[in-house]
């Protein structure tokens, strides 16, 4: 015992050997980051963002110069780059301070062949990026945006009143604005421990979706604390968001009359063996109140090793808890499979009284990833599989839905569907190409009756009525499939901010019972892409 003392206390004051920045957020530039971590064993990667600090001591400076950040520290001043690094940067006695600024871009034109209309979406903003000290690191980004260009987040926007990916909805004839600010700081007292607060997205998973915590929705205010030591990574994270008054059916979309909620998750994430990383994920999401009731926070679930269920049940089980498995296989360092469970709620007594019961809330992931695949060096594939039962995410009390600024928090598609989701991703040196297909069946409520696909709204309008309590079924309601594709190709003008020119075509075909829908996009691009942004629902 004193001699884990000793190591805790004389810990906290070695110092952190590599910036705390975060590694980009984005699907593509961490598939090409990936395959590097791949090698390394104890890399834990199922909480994201990555810190730098990780990244650099696991893969090295000449990976990361391959990728295209630069890692050179032996030039004080100010740097100009436009094709490499920091669009403007300056550093002093080896990066010990640095800051960098760059554009933050997503200009989008397309023609719609269908209504032979140019569409386009025009995305702007600035990243501040600063390195105080090797142990502190902050971080601050704006973002806005003014579209008319795909129909299904047009559609999106109009009922719940917000852009999906920013936040509140501001509509100008057939254009929608919006805008969203972001940032953080990053400490590190040393190598095992690092402290965040800040205002951002975070993402728990393997895979392009998670089940977990997504960065679908709008940012969040944030406190996130992370220890990683041996094999292990632990995040305790804390929320606060935003909900909006919800009414029977109908989800208010007016963001002036928005209120707080608050959540807490907890990831533990193990490296069994050098082909297994074992996950277990935890959290909980509850409202402040309302005119009748008073709570704020609930500093029992601030505890950071607390196990979430036992608390709330000595609460009186009045929050929205779910719970998480998630495990990731290495078949070899460039095949791997992973795959989330999630629990949403599951009252086993209840489900043996009959079939179909509506709180057999569980949702699944299965997923593979393979790299240089037919030995062609950068052409790497995945699969995915997703399948989320009828009313998961949501509760009883719609106010603690798992959702976030009228977004979820996990999947866009919400509830009671299926999805499968391929890529295939190819770079050389400068050059990229893409392609990704996308099927989807679900089951989307139909007027005025809950079955299982909105999350916003309350399971008490199906639970009262112990009739439609019973005989539910996957995919039950409006039948509804989607096949999404897109293909993608162009140049990476500067690796560092992911700034690419590219051309692209894109096909949605919908189909309901009685409807049938199809959209087909061609067009050029211009992006930084350092962020996602899913409109594939």
């Amino acid at each position: 015992m004193r001699k884990l003392l000793t190591f805790i206390i004389c810990s906290l004051f070695i110092s952190a050997f590599a910036q705390q920045l975060n590694f980009p957020l984005n699907y593509e530039m961490q598939n090409r980051l990936e395959r590097y971590i791949a090698t390394s064993s104890k890399f834990i990667t199922g909480a994201k963002p990555y810190n730098m600090a990780e990244v650099t001591t696991a893969i090295g400076d000449s990976a990361l110069q391959e990728l295209g950040f630069d890692t050179d520290s032996s030039k004080d001043g100010f740097k100009f780059g436009f094709l490499k690094g920091d669009m403007l940067a300056a550093s002093a006695k080896q990066k010990k301070f640095y800051f960098a600024i760059n554009p933050v871009l997503d200009v989008q034109f397309g023609y719609d062949i269908n209504s032979k209309k140019m569409r386009y979406s025009v995305g702007y903003g600035a990243r501040f990026d600063a390195n105080i000290t090797k142990k502190l690191s902050l971080s601050f980004t704006y973002q806005g945006v003014t579209e008319d260009y795909l129909q299904q987040v047009d559609d999106y926007a109009t009922q719940y009143g917000v852009l999906p990916g920013y936040r509140k909805a501001t509509f100008k004839g057939n254009r929608i604005n919006s805008q969203l600010f972001s940032g953080y700081l990053s400490v590190s007292p040393n190598k095992y421990f690092n402290f965040q607060i800040g205002n951002d997205k975070q993402f728990f998973g393997e895979g392009y979706r998670s089940l977990f915590l997504s960065d679908n929705a709008s940012n969040t205010p944030f406190i996130k604390l992370t220890a990683n030591f041996w094999r292990i990574k632990y995040t305790c994270l804390y929320n606060l968001m935003r909900y909006a008054p919800i009414d029977g059916f109908n989800v208010g979309n007016d963001v002036s009359k928005f209120r707080t909620k608050y959540a807490t998750f907890h990831l533990i994430s193990v490296d069994v063996a050098k082909w297994m990383q074992f996950t277990f994920f935890e959290g909980v999401t509850w409202y402040k109140g309302d005119s009748t009731r008073t709570r704020g926070i609930e500093f029992s679930y601030m505890i950071p090793m607390a196990f979430i269920r036992p608390v709330e049940f000595a609460l009186g089980s009045p929050d929205n808890v779910v719970l998480g498995i998630g495990m990731k296989f290495k078949a070899s360092p460039k095949n791997i499979f992973y795959t989330q469970v999630m629990l949403d709620d599951m009252d086993v007594a209840a489900a043996r009284k009959g079939k179909g019961f509506y709180r057999t809330k569980v949702a699944a992931q299965f997923g593979f990833k393979s790299y240089d695949i037919f030995k062609v060096k950068h052409l790497d594939f995945q699969t995915e599989f997703n399948v989320v039962r009828p009313f998961v995410y949501a509760h009883k009390a719609p106010e603690q839905s798992y959702t976030n600024f009228n977004q979820a928090l996990a999947h866009p598609l919400g509830a009671n569907f299926l999805e499968s989701i391929t890529f295939l991703n190819f770079w050389h040196k400068h050059w990229t190409a893409s392609a990704k297909v996308q099927y989807v069946a679900q089951g989307l409520d139909n007027p005025y009756q809950h079955q299982g696909s909105n999350i916003f709204v309350s399971d008490y309008l199906i639970a009262p009525n112990l009739g439609t309590a019973y005989s539910n079924y996957f995919l039950q309601g409006k039948r509804t499939q989607i096949v999404n594709v897109e293909a993608r190709g162009g140049y990476l003008i500067n690796p560092k901010i992911n700034l690419s020119a590219e051309a692209f075509i894109n096909y949605r075909f919908q189909k309901t019972a009685n409807l049938k829908s199809n959209r087909a996009y061609f067009g050029i691009s211009l992006r930084t892409n350092i962020t996602n942004r899913y409109t594939d629902f």
